[in-house]
C-alpha cells in the first residue's frame, strides 16, 4: 500500500514536490493537482470541579509522563464537540456536557489545530484504565503538574478567565 503522498489522488501519477505559493507541496506533474497537507483537528476538554482541573498523565510520545487536558483527534465525519466528549470519556471514564469553546489554538510548524472546550461533569466514574494515560487527577489551577505542551498553560489560563466571567454573569 502506498502513502497518501506518493501518488496523485486524482490521476495516480507519482507526485513530485514543488514550491507553490511559497510552500513545498506534493504536486502532480501530469494533472497539475496540488495535494493539500491539511492540519489535523484535535479536541480537548477542560473539566473543573471543587478539586480543580481534570488532567491526564500521558502514556505515549515525547510527552509521556507529562500532564494535559483530556483530548485527541477528531475522526472523519465526527462533530468536534462529540470528539471532545468522547475523548474525555475514553481517557478518564467521566461523561461531560460541553459548555462552550475556550478557543482555537495552532502553532507555527505544527500540523495541529486544537479546539479546547469547557465542559461539566455529568456522570461516569473517574479511572485511569485507558492505555493512553498513566494517571488521571484533578489539580488546583494554581498548583499544576508539569504540562505536556507549552500551549496548555495558555489554554488553562483562558479557561480560568472564562470560568470567572461565567460566575459574574
Amino acid at each position: 500500500m502506498t502513502s497518501d503522498f506518493e501518488r496523485c489522488p486524482a490521476c495516480r501519477t507519482p507526485l513530485t514536490t514543488e514550491t507553490v505559493d511559497g510552500l513545498w507541496r506534493p504536486f502532480c506533474p501530469t494533472c497539475k493537482n496540488i495535494v493539500s497537507l491539511s492540519p489535523k483537528l484535535v479536541a480537548a476538554t477542560l473539566v473543573g470541579d471543587a478539586d480543580g482541573l481534570l488532567l491526564i498523565q500521558r502514556n505515549y510520545g515525547a510527552e509521556k509522563g507529562l500532564w494535559a487536558p483530556p483530548g485527541g483527534y477528531v475522526e472523519q465525519g465526527e462533530m468536534v464537540e462529540e470528539a471532545a466528549r468522547r475523548e474525555a470519556y475514553e481517557e478518564t471514564g467521566i461523561e461531560v456536557t460541553i459548555n462552550g469553546l475556550v478557543g482555537l489554538y495552532s502553532e507555527p510548524g505544527r500540523p495541529i489545530v486544537l479546539a479546547a472546550f469547557s465542559a461539566e461533569r455529568v456522570g461516569g466514574e473517574l479511572h485511569d484504565k485507558s492505555p493512553e494515560v498513566q494517571d488521571v487527577r484533578f489539580f488546583p489551577v494554581n498548583d499544576l503538574p508539569p504540562l505536556a505542551f507549552p500551549r496548555d498553560r495558555v489554554i488553562i489560563e483562558a479557561w480560568v478567565q472564562l470560568q470567572g466571567t461565567l460566575r459574574r454573569s
